[in-house]
């Protein structure tokens, strides 16, 4: 029988809407309510359930007549009966179960006999209510779209699907022709001073892969799709990706919400243990909540590090906070979805001696899918087989190419979707009722105004840069106007802009944002792309093309061409060569440094070509000259879970405007921590568009069939198997003034100005954590209270900058061009004709490409 029970914290506490709450878009009537088919039995839900799964014992089975029952879990005070008939008048009948002896009690109408919900004796009060006898049970659960199995039987479905051997073969090839692409390659096989990750050669582990597919060693499709990914992790970049469909498409891992974590200090200054935020969250007075000691056997600090590991962020403390309940992000953290199997239980021991148990589950993604497989070969037709070579009829959907890259992702995990979702605009669940939020449900952007010890602040939660379309990013600057413009009429002057759990988005909303808060500064970031030889023939078949012509727009200004940049002064590259000489640096080629032009509308307010917004300081929007607020007035909040638009957005905050950062959380020892741990890169580029780029420059470019096979080699092909999350990092960041050393902003360990601990009752109560932020900000006569911080973690400029011990040094490589001295900022220009331009992570990411012919290889 299948037993995952998860509680949340008391987020799920209904809360009657106001006037000024968003519009519900699902759920008809608050509370929703239940009943059994007789309505003897009649009963209201004041929440969400904490999760809902498919109990597939035999007793449910015969009382169901189907494969499994479904049950909505939810603690006890959440169901209230609404016509008089108690718990203590239904009938009551204990039954046995395959988890154990203890069993669980069926509650039945005294009237039609029906089940309305059982209790599971290791599971305490919670009241297990089946889906049916909630009235609009689709909508009121929010979640019946998110059944789950054990993880243990998951896994062994996994372990059963076959490999087939020429498909996996060509598979690493394709993506070995895709990695040629990752823009640090040669930075990741020996990385620089500093650097706190193992090196890593992607393409010796991709021949070893591969040899043991030749070899046979592989006997299923999971471990070959699993080792890639574990490969790909080790980078800590999260615009690296291959997440084939049997590693990451079927199931989504699951620990149990009674052990969602956090790690805080009791009172801010002792170093943080890790504690269960359900203890603290139903602490009532004179309750202790204990610590946890040990996760299964092992000392839970050591064991919390290794598991971190497993994630895409390249900073060791950010990697911890991944772990845990982000409240920001609606997310229980990547302890409880972990990325790799987390086998079949998870122990915890506390520190009070008090040992549990639990079963690991998976969440199953694609339900829909389910009714066309009864065997592993029907999972491989399914799931494995490309779309286009698939013969069964219902195929698992790809991710949407408008989604953050999988490992930037901290989505909203599903218990905070459905009823309990009550919220104004896109404020996160719990959060104060906000002054200005943006609309959209998934773009959480929203202006506060609280009092602290410091006075008055005002707080922009900023948790993406990510819209769905034009409206979106209008909406996105609008919000930030409206923002500025009431701190402005508050006279409030001073800011924290809180950036935790922002995995980037669009990058001209980055751009916006700080020439917002900054109008009178001219963005000073610079990129470049690694040369390859598929690259180098991109960009130079590409770069021929002299004019926009109806044969050459969906690729004139694609990412591979002159026409896409500017050089330092703002003029266009005259030839391929003046864009890439090419320029060395550590024993690898790159293009010149690349220059984005913000006042071109074609790259920014085209609603068709481009975003559609007008970037604030340029054009129409020329007239914002004055800086709201002095830099000095501005800290940022970071958690280190910050990459992509998010990092380019700091980078120009605070390496260019000097604001300052404080960080929170981290690692329980003492000393500083980055603000931003998560990648630097600027442009993140899909494999669907490098494959397409082969196509078209091979249907307009080849001259014979000889040089369409030579080319063929090592131009980007197509996967044999299918994938639901494929990329590489294409754009460095090169840091203002660190040119000569050519280094990567990714890797330079930038620290934050002074850091701080999460204590208990911010996981809950994020004001709390906005004031000691104030206060340790301008705490002392308007200054940096640096007693407040934790101890040793106060840095210098040096530090704050990618400079002093611990970085890269500011040698000078040996140059094959002068352009590597050049002001620049990464960006191109998408066409409106061919292929759908998405701004995404700070990177224009296509989904498409309609080239008008089709070539077979």
């Amino acid at each position: 029988m299948l037993m995952m029970v998860q509680t949340s914290p008391a987020l799920n506490t209904y809360h009657p809407p106001s006037s000024s709450d968003k519009p519900l878009q699902k759920i008809n009537t608050y509370p929703p309510t239940g009943r059994c088919p007789c309505s003897h039995v009649t009963y209201t839900l004041s929440s969400a359930p904490l999760t809902v799964h498919a109990c597939h014992c035999t007793y449910c089975q015969r009382e169901t007549g189907s494969s499994f029952a479904l049950n909505a879990i939810y603690e006890p005070d959440r169901i209230a009966p609404t016509n008089g008939v108690t718990e203590a008048q239904l009938l009551h009948k204990a039954i046995p179960t395959a988890s154990g002896p203890q069993g669980q009690t069926m509650v039945r109408c005294p009237e039609c006999l029906s089940v309305v919900w059982s209790h599971y004796a290791a599971e305490g009060p919670l009241k297990i209510v089946r889906v049916g006898t909630i009235d609009g049970a689709v909508d009121a659960a929010g979640r019946l779209e998110f059944p789950s199995v054990e993880a243990e039987l998951a896994y062994a479905c996994l372990k059963s699907v076959p490999i087939v051997q020429e498909a996996a073969n060509y598979t690493v090839n394709s993506i070995k022709q895709m990695v040629e692409f990752q823009s640090t390659l040669t930075y990741l096989k020996d990385p620089p001073t500093g650097w706190p990750n193992e090196a890593v050669d992607l393409i010796a582990g991709l021949n070893d892969i591969g040899s043991k597919v030749n070899d046979g060693k592989y006997t299923n499709e999971y471990d070959f799709e699993n080792d890639i990914a574990a490969l790909f992790i080790k980078a800590h970049d999260g615009h690296l990706s291959f997440n084939g469909m049997v590693y990451g498409g079927a199931f989504r891992w699951r620990r149990n919400l009674n052990i969602a974590l956090i790690s805080a200090s009791k009172d801010g200054s002792e170093v943080p243990q890790v504690w269960s935020v359900r203890d603290y969250n139903a602490s009532q007075t004179g309750y202790e909540p204990s610590p946890i000691t040990q996760i299964d056997g092992q000392d839970v600090q050591q064991f919390l590090e290794a598991e971190a590991q497993m994630n895409a962020y390249h900073d060791p403390d950010t990697r911890f906070n991944a772990l845990f309940f982000m409240a920001s992000a609606e997310t229980y953290g990547l302890f409880t979805s972990p990325r790799f199997y987390p086998g079949p239980t998870t122990n915890v021991t506390y520190e009070n001696g008090t040992t549990n148990e639990y079963t690991n589950a998976a969440v199953v993604l694609q339900s829909e899918t389910w009714s066309n497989i009864s065997s592993p070969e029907d999972f491989y037709q399914v799931y494995v087989t490309p779309q286009e070579t698939s013969s069964s009829g219902t195929k698992a959907k790809k991710r949407d190419p408008n989604s953050l890259p999988f490992h930037l992702e901290n989505p909203r995990d599903h218990e905070f979707q459905g009823y309990n979702s009550i919220q104004h605009g896109s404020a996160p669940l719990n959060y104060p009722d906000p002054v200005v939020a943006h609309s959209a449900d998934l773009v959480p952007l929203a202006g506060y105004f609280v009092n602290t010890g410091a006075g008055e602040i005002g707080v922009f939660v900023v948790g993406t840069f990510n819209t769905e379309d034009v409206e979106g990013a209008q909406e996105f600057q609008a919000v930030t106007q409206k923002f500025i413009s009431e701190a402005k009429s508050r006279v409030v002057s001073r800011i924290v802009i809180d950036i935790r759990q922002n995995g980037g988005g669009k990058i001209l909303s980055g751009y916006d944002m700080y020439k917002q808060f900054f109008p009178s500064q001219e963005p000073q970031t610079q990129s470049r792309w690694r040369g390859s030889q598929a690259g180098e023939l991109f960009g130079k078949s590409i770069s021929s093309f002299n004019s926009l012509t109806t044969l050459n727009a969906p690729v004139y200004v694609s990412p591979f061409s002159k026409a896409a940049y500017t050089d330092a002064n703002g003029a266009e590259f005259g030839s391929w060569s003046d864009m890439y000489p090419p320029v060395q640096h550590h024993g690898d080629k790159f293009t010149s440094l690349l220059k984005y032009n913000l006042s071109d509308p074609s790259t920014t307010s085209d609603k068709v070509l481009a975003v559609g917004i007008t970037i604030t300081g340029y054009n129409e929007r020329s007239n914002f000259t004055s800086d709201p607020f002095r830099a000095e007035d501005i800290v940022i909040l970071s958690d280190g879970l910050c990459a992509s638009t998010c990092a380019i957005f700091l980078e120009l905050m605070v390496q260019q405007s000097n604001v300052r950062t404080i960080a929170v959380g981290g690692r329980p020892t003492r000393g500083p921590m980055v603000a931003v741990g998560g990648t630097k890169g600027t442009l993140v580029t899909p494999s669907e568009f490098l494959q397409a780029m082969s196509i078209y420059v091979a249907s307009q470019f080849a001259t014979s069939r000889q040089q369409l096979s030579d080319w063929a080699s090592f131009m980007p092909n197509a996967f044999a198997i299918a994938v639901s999350d494929a990329s590489v990092n294409f754009q460095d960041s090169i840091r203002k003034g660190k040119e000569g050393s050519g280094v990567p902003t990714q890797f330079l360990n930038d620290t934050a100005n002074c850091r701080i601990w999460y204590e208990p009752r911010m996981y809950l109560n994020v004001s709390s954590l906005w004031e000691k932020t104030a206060e340790v900000a301008w705490g002392k006569n308007g200054a940096l209270d640096e007693g407040a911080c934790v101890s040793g973690s106060v840095t210098s400029r040096e530090q704050q900058t990618g400079g002093g011990q611990g970085n890269p040094s500011g040698t000078q490589d040996e140059a094959a061009g002068s352009s590597e001295s050049k002001d620049a900022a990464a960006g191109l220009r998408p066409s409106g004709e061919g292929w759908t331009a998405i701004v995404v992570c700070g990177a224009v990411v296509l989904s498409s490409m309609g080239v008008g012919m089709g070539i077979v290889w």
